[in-house]
């Protein structure tokens, strides 16, 4: 791994897993754990994530589905490339989880078509014309479509993945129009959604979604996700989420 200068060591339910991260620049979100909470694998089934950042995402799964033998990464910025290797290591993963280092935009150079039943993404989601971006911000570089945009991310989806597989995003509730639309121009069609709110009575921020490549339509909107309650705590469904990581041990 490449020195990084200032860097810190974060864990995630109180330990279990463990994290190196840049001190400055990219760090995960809350969103992390709530999209892997969302996400749904049964045994035997292959799973890659895109745009992996600093493997956050698949060190959950994979602690999470302990029954899964392949889990997959791509990250095309070499430092969380190689981050997100070492933190694979750390978390003693590293049999079970591959990360590479690409471009989804050049996927096929990478895997066959229809090699996966699930994908899983929190793909960058603001438009590079949407102000000035520093090019050596990594965080930047992460949330806008710099180095990729959703239909990139899409399209990557719609190869990688088998006839009925599923694809689960997280993106922000103000584009998951777009999101939709262009799900279903490639076939991904949304089958399940949930708002994620800071706040009861306030409105969504990031919206979740579940697709099935060649599903027929029929979308079921889940009740809404509250990350705090009006007193700033966590709310009751949040706290397993953040705090306690529950592996599944029976086949879905």
């Amino acid at each position: 791994m490449r020195q990084i200068v200032k860097w810190t060591l974060d864990g995630l339910f109180q330990g279990e897993i463990k994290l190196f991260q840049p001190s400055d620049g990219y760090r995960f979100s809350i969103d992390a754990p709530i999209l892997a909470s969302f996400v749904k694998v049964k045994k035997g089934e292959k799973l890659i994530e895109l745009g992996t950042g600093n493997g956050v995402i698949l060190i959950i799964l994979g602690k999470k589905y302990s029954y899964l033998e392949e889990l997959w990464g791509i990250e095309i910025q070499r430092d969380l490339f190689e981050l997100a290797q070492e933190n694979v290591k750390m978390n003693g993963l590293s049999e079970r989880i591959r990360i590479i280092e690409g471009d989804v935009k050049e996927i096929e150079r990478h895997f066959s078509p229809q090699s996966f039943q699930v994908v899983v993404s929190n793909p960058p989601y603001y438009p590079a014309s949407s102000g000035r971006i520093n090019p050596e911000n990594k965080k930047a570089l992460a949330r806008h479509e710099i180095m990729g945009t959703i239909e990139d991310f899409l399209n990557a989806t719609s190869y990688l993945l088998k006839e009925k597989g599923r694809c689960y995003f997280i993106y922000p509730q103000k584009r998951a129009i777009t999101l939709l639309v262009e799900m279903r121009k490639r076939r991904l069609e949304p089958k399940k959604i949930r708002f994620v709110h800071p706040k009861p009575k306030e409105e969504a921020k990031m919206v979740l979604v579940e697709g099935i490549k060649g599903g027929k339509e029929g979308l079921v909107v889940e009740p809404p996700l509250y990350i705090f309650d009006q007193k700033g705590s966590y709310t009751e469904e949040m706290t397993p989420i953040i705090f306690k990581l529950k592996e599944e041990t029976n086949e879905r």
